[in-house]
């Protein structure tokens, strides 16, 4: 987990502090990314519970697929991690490209993967076809991550007017909110599956790396 160093308090949660425990909110210090990911993932929950067919609901689209997107993009960026950290660990441990900072290095460079959610789907199958036993990716999971990536290839889509089709669209929302719900998950339990089949292994120094 990436850590700033800052220790500063945040002015703006200074201007509201709290006092009363049924109005509390918290901020921690060790949220990593898979948490932020879930975080999106729940807010966009929320959202989605919060519509009730009416034309008001209309606003809730696009902000509620930002926090989708946003957690597959953090999720996706984990899952790297993980799958790299493992390839480090019990097949290729002088591979430069898999150290902790080239990882760390594309993963921001937004010329190599940034908020490219096309890039950060190949990275990671290419961390699947390196893995023993990692099985093969869901395909409807794929197909989504391209979906959302093909709607938003900038990540600035959802966010901003004037970049999606010049038409007007209709869609069924609690379908759509299934779908992403869905293929969310499978993401992250792929990613736990694997990550915890490798722990429970052998670990490299018991084999005499």
């Amino acid at each position: 987990m990436r850590r700033s160093g800052n220790k500063q308090p945040t002015a703006l949660f200074g201007k509201v502090p709290g006092h009363e425990y049924d109005r509390l909110i918290f901020r921690y210090p060790y949220q990593g990314d898979t948490m932020l990911a879930m975080s999106y993932q729940e807010a966009a929950k929320r959202l989605a519970d919060s519509y009730r067919g009416q034309p008001i609901d209309d606003t809730i689209l696009l902000p509620f697929l930002i926090l989708y997107r946003q957690a597959f993009e953090l999720r996706l960026k984990e899952v790297i991690r993980d799958f790299a950290s493992s390839r480090r660990r019990f097949y290729e441990s002088n591979n430069p490209a898999l150290q902790p900072a080239a990882i760390e290095k594309r993963l921001r460079n937004p010329r190599v993967l940034g908020h490219n959610l096309e890039a950060l789907l190949k990275e990671m199958l290419e961390h699947v076809d390196h893995l023993e036993n990692a099985g093969d990716f869901p395909e409807s999971t794929r197909e989504l991550v391209m979906l959302l990536h093909e709607a938003d290839g900038t990540g600035t889509a959802f966010r901003y007017s004037g970049q999606l089709p010049d038409i007007q669209e209709s869609l069924d929302f609690p379908d759509l909110a299934a779908l992403l719900d869905r293929e969310f998950t499978m993401l992250g339990g792929m990613e736990d599956a694997l990550t915890e089949m490798y722990a429970a292994g052998p670990q490299p120094e018991e084999e005499g790396w």
